[in-house]
């Protein structure tokens, strides 16, 4: 294998690692928390896209409720995104040259 051909292959690499990314951004995650009080949209690079809180438990003194609600809920969406993603690579296995 020469040079030329390992260049040709890094950027075969850089081309698909670049779609990989944008695949990435075009999966889209959608996740409540368990009484839907807490609604997150996120996109598989772990973006989120849209918040949305219930009114029903906006109050001052359910602060630390919500705060432990929405890191439960992005924690829900992290798991389903892994997954996703691991579904991702395997079927782009095939793509890669090696």
């Amino acid at each position: 294998m020469g040079i030329f051909d390992s260049l040709k292959q890094i950027a075969q690499l850089k081309q698909q690692a670049s779609q990989f990314q944008k695949l990435l951004e075009s999966k889209i995650v959608d996740v409540s928390s368990p009484n839907n009080e807490i609604k997150l949209r996120i996109n598989g690079k772990m973006e989120i896209l849209n918040i949305e809180i219930s009114e029903s438990i906006l109050k001052p003194e359910n602060k630390s409720y919500i705060e432990k609600l929405l890191k439960k809920t992005f924690q829900t969406a992290q798991k389903e995104i892994e997954k996703m993603i691991k579904e991702e690579i395997k079927s782009a296995i095939g793509l890669f040259p090696f």
